[in-house]
């Protein structure tokens, strides 16, 4: 977390011309503590891991039946997505019942047809009569080069029905998990490093905003305290990393330009939100990727953040004497949950199928150097 974080909320809440009114026991001066993503309410996480062939599929769904206040922003170049169109505030569905964040990029889309299926055996999904219709908004990564499949052409592994279709048998399990090579994130890479998937959360009073996220960027992944390095491109001569930004500005570094790249991710919170709310708050959680990865929203990514409002914890704003929901505190909770979600990504991933993970060359001493 931000040294100054707590401070910085304060700060913005005490605005002259913006006072902020809280609902329960919401209180600027319980400040923002960190929490296990786990501890957010009102969701269930499961993921599906295929280490051996480097591919996976998360899923996040709305405990409530009838779903959860949905969002989306989306700025990468290179977007793969299913179920975005309806979370536009000008449709006339207003719900989500899950986010799926999976591997096998364009062909990984069918997991969401796997969660759908799991959703409506429970009842879970939109009423139309002679059935429930589980709406499943889905981002995917590039990982079909990983892993040892990845020379099998059409005949490689990849995630589909079934899989989805596990990943959400175990959110209800309950199943333990820990942030680094799985779920969705199992095959994500930065740079010649792996990337994952991480996760990082804040409650403030009743105010639960959290951050899940599979880092698979063109770019490199820093640490958003210090400015280091954490996964990306590596001199194997020297054993250092190289500074993507400042070799791409100086013409020794070109960015690939194909679709193999992208960070998709959720932010899910426990606030009241309405539909315009809730992609307002998708679309300035894209700060997030922006102080953890560099640089972000290439031509390689199709980076997309989606949002739930899975509860009704109010909080409103005033300013210049109009009510609002107080987006400026999810937003600053959103955009630092999310940082620090990408950070964990790179920070807990394990070597696999031949490439580095930061977990891994710190086991062993072997963690690369900062550029000079």
């Amino acid at each position: 977390m931000k040294k100054f974080l707590c401070a910085a909320l304060v700060s913005v809440l005490s605005v002259s011309a913006f006072s902020t009114v809280f609902a329960g026991e919401i209180s600027p001066a319980t400040g923002a503590q960190p929490v296990p993503f786990s501890e957010v309410p009102g969701i269930k996480v499961g993921h599906y891991t295929d280490l051996e062939n480097a591919t996976g599929t998360t899923v996040i769904i709305a405990e409530n039946p009838d779903g959860a206040i949905g969002g989306v922003d989306v700025r990468g170049g290179s977007p793969g997505t299913r179920e975005t169109d309806l979370l536009d505030p000008t449709k006339t569905v207003q719900t989500v019942n899950a986010v799926c964040l999976t591997g096998g990029s364009a062909f990984g889309l069918d997991a969401a047809g796997g969660v759908m299926k799991y959703l409506e055996e429970k009842g879970m999904g939109v009423d139309v009569g002679v059935t429930v219709v589980p709406i499943v908004s889905t981002a995917v990564i590039f990982d079909l080069a990983m892993g040892e499949d990845a020379a099998l052409g059409k005949d490689m592994v990849r995630p589909g029905v079934e899989e989805g279709y596990k990943a959400a048998q175990n959110a209800f399990a309950g199943l333990e998990w820990s942030d680094g090579n799985i779920g969705g994130g199992t095959g994500a890479g930065a740079g010649d490093m792996k990337g994952g998937l991480g996760s990082y959360a804040y409650k403030y009073g009743d105010l639960y905003v959290g951050a899940i996220v599979v880092a698979n960027p063109a770019g490199q992944i820093i640490n958003p305290d210090t400015g280091e390095i954490v996964a990306g491109k590596v001199d194997p001569e020297t054993n250092s990393f190289i500074d993507l930004e400042e070799w791409t500005m100086s013409d020794r570094y070109e960015m690939p330009s194909s679709a193999e790249n992208t960070t998709i991710g959720l932010i899910v919170t426990n606030a009241k939100l309405t539909q315009s709310e809730a992609n307002k708050l998708a679309e300035m959680a894209h700060d997030g990727y922006a102080r953890a990865i560099e640089p972000t929203h290439t031509v390689s990514d199709g980076d997309t953040i989606f949002a739930m409002s899975v509860g009704n914890v109010e909080s409103s704003a005033s300013t210049w004497g109009e009510v609002t929901t107080n987006m400026n505190l999810i937003g600053v909770l959103a955009v630092n949950a999310m940082e620090n979600a990408i950070y964990s990504a790179g920070y807990n991933a394990e070597s696999l199928a031949g490439v580095d993970g930061a977990a891994t060359l710190r086991e062993e001493g072997r963690t690369p150097s900062q550029p000079e």
